[in-house]
């Protein structure tokens, strides 16, 4: 389509709807509008050509509907994929840890490099340690660690949310297990959310499920 070089879009209405190079259709039928009004009566616009500019923003409009539809039915397969997650263990990035119901904390992280004498400690909400583990020497690569946080008696111990902090090596993607309790979804059409004891997280910060 196009514009004669004297319309002022803000005058028009048309400037609010335009972002970047892109108009909606209110805004194109507005300065489609100030086109019809504006156009010199001895040489009046293509009305052949009108519709057919009309016809191609409609079937871009309907593109744009089509895509946004695919969008909600992809989002329901994925809040429907992640409804069989429930009651599963689920591996979420980040340096704190949740028991699990048998009392077992567990994770895994990157070795980025040999390291000799590594090892991992929990701590509480107070910084105390509560547990170390020496993991002494260990080549790069993916480590995996547990603790069977047990009493005496063999009970677990209530020690809530702990801390995670490796020693003597450099790592990256520390992560912890949990389970997912629930599978949110948001009333306003966003994406599941997956709750579990450490927190709610989106689907894609599952790294593994077990």
């Amino acid at each position: 389509m196009t514009i004669i070089n004297n319309i002022d879009p803000a005058t028009t209405g048309a400037a609010a709807s335009v972002s970047g190079n892109n108009l909606d259709q209110a805004a194109f039928l507005r300065l489609m509008t100030a086109q019809l009004k504006m156009q010199d009566p001895f040489e009046p616009l293509d009305s052949n050509a009108m519709v057919g500019q009309m016809a191609q923003f409609s079937t871009v409009a309907g593109i744009e509907e089509m895509n946004a539809s695919l969008r909600q039915l992809n989002d329901a397969n994925r809040i429907g994929d992640a409804s069989s997650w429930l009651g599963r263990n689920v591996l979420l990035p980040g340096n704190m840890a949740v028991p699990n119901d048998a009392g077992q904390y567990a994770g895994e992280f990157m070795l980025n490099a040999p390291a000799s004498d590594l090892s991992i400690d929990f701590l509480n909400d107070s910084g105390e340690i509560v547990q170390a583990i020496e993991l002494g020497e260990q080549e790069a690569g993916t480590i995996a660690f547990e603790w069977d946080a047990l009493d005496s008696d063999g009970h677990p111990l209530d020690l809530g949310a702990l801390k995670i902090r490796v020693n003597g090596g450099a790592i990256s993607g520390l992560s912890s297990w949990t389970t997912v309790d629930a599978v949110q979804s948001p009333t306003d059409g966003g994406n599941a959310r997956l709750v579990t004891p450490r927190g709610d997280y989106w689907l894609s910060d599952a790294i593994r499920l077990s």
